[in-house]
């Protein structure tokens, strides 16, 4: 269950972070002086890392079954 919320949680922040990014293009912002795309870029790749480690660790406690 953790994972699938890990999951729901990433999309709807990597939702945000679309919108963020069409608004900078569209008001030619590049995105890295964006301060709110690259907040929100930091949110996302942080939440990438924990899917990949839960990932992770179901695999671990899969083969040690």
């Amino acid at each position: 269950m953790k994972k699938a919320s890990l999951n729901d949680k990433l999309e709807k922040e990597q939702e945000k972070l679309r919108k963020l990014g069409e608004e900078a293009l569209k008001n030619d912002i590049p995105l890295t002086q964006d301060e709110a795309f690259m907040a929100q870029n930091r949110k996302v790749d942080a939440l990438v890392v924990k899917v990949i480690k839960e990932k992770e660790r179901n695999r671990k406690k899969q083969r040690e079954r």
